[in-house]
């Protein structure tokens, strides 16, 4: 029966879970696409990722079709992205990922169709500071890449948040990442430094192109600042006279284990016991604030820690042509250091 209540108490725990992550990658979804829908596409801001290529083909199929269509582009695009996925990573890391691949082309694609840009009065912005040639005034341009680069920044980070993607080209990054040394973050820095070399030259224009930069510059701190803080991590020790309230409320109000450590005082020499834990940056403030309203005596210490791999938190990310490297590099030195110990003479 008690076997039973715990499997059932984990089960809900997962379902929690698993409901919180799909709410921030829909919530990425929705504030990328109002992002593209309001800034970046409007104003043809090529600023690396998915939505580039949807401009880059727009601007030379919308003449033939006369309609926008990115929203299209982006959902083709957006699904043979995901194919490939599942050819080179597996169904699991595809499942994972479809949900943003569905996502976020749909909220784009209600979007445009509704004309938000227009119904928002924004377009009659760009239409006000629009120059005799049909560019856009620079300083307009500007605030638009800023604007739209920082929600971007922010809809990709929510979507990590919630351990899932937006799909598109972090497939591509992903499986350059499990077949080579390269990391994730360096391939898609060069394919959306190609996304906006290949858009200042199709558009012939240098001034788009800079801006393009400064929005994706404003992506990544966006995502920077909210992802990075987010998952930052706290080593957190505490002494208390209240060790067993203090564990309860970890375990159970937190859902964080915790390390007993026993320890004598210096000075009076008291056996006393340290509760370590490891807790996300966020939650500081909330254990703190139990700590003092239960034991105001308590001394807690809260250091930084720069990352955390393992159960629970930062999963290991080892490409399969590293680990087989390591491991050979490892069997061989094993042997080497058994043969030596082997052929080593005894002293008698």
């Amino acid at each position: 029966m008690e076997k039973s209540i715990k499997k059932k108490r984990f089960t809900k725990k997962e379902v929690i879970g698993e409901l919180k992550n799909i709410s921030l990658v829909l919530l990425g979804c929705l504030v990328l696409a109002f992002a593209d829908a309001i800034f970046i596409i409007p104003c043809n801001i090529v600023n690396g990722g998915i939505d580039s290529l949807g401009i880059i083909v727009n601007h030379y199929l919308e003449p033939i079709f006369n309609f926008n269509v990115t929203d299209i582009v982006l959902a083709v695009v957006q699904m043979i992205f995901w194919v490939i996925g599942i050819s080179f990573l597996g169904m699991k890391f595809s499942i994972h990922t479809l949900l943003g691949t569905i996502a976020f082309p749909v909220f784009y694609a209600i979007m445009l169709r509704l004309n938000l840009v227009e119904n928002l009065g924004i377009q009659a912005m760009y239409l006000k500071n629009t120059n005799p040639d049909g560019s856009l005034n620079l300083a307009v341009l500007m605030m638009a890449g800023l604007f739209g680069g920082v929600l971007s920044g922010a809809g990709v980070a929510f979507t990590y948040l919630g351990n899932g993607s937006t799909g598109g080209t972090d497939v591509i990054s992903f499986i350059i990442a499990k077949y080579s040394e390269i990391k994730q973050d360096i391939s898609g820095f060069v394919m959306d430094t190609s996304f906006i070399v290949a858009g200042i030259i199709v558009f012939k224009d240098w001034e788009l192109g800079l801006v393009g930069v400064l929005s994706a510059f404003a992506c990544a701190l966006a995502i920077q600042f909210i992802y990075i803080y987010a998952n930052s991590f706290i080593i957190t020790d505490i002494i208390s006279e209240k060790t067993d309230i203090i564990q309860d409320y970890i375990h159970k109000e937190m859902k964080h284990g915790s390390t007993i450590v026993n320890v004598v005082g210096g000075f009076s020499g008291e056996k006393r016991k340290i509760i370590r834990v490891l807790i996300f940056k966020i939650e500081m403030s909330e254990l703190k604030n139990f700590i003092g309203a239960v034991d105001p005596n308590a001394i807690v210490t809260f250091t930084q820690a720069k990352t955390i791999n393992g159960v629970g938190f930062e999963p290991f990310t080892v490409s399969s042509k590293e680990r087989k490297k390591i491991l050979k590099r490892y069997a061989a030195s094993r042997k080497k250091r058994k043969t030596n110990e082997k052929n080593k003479p005894t002293i008698k």
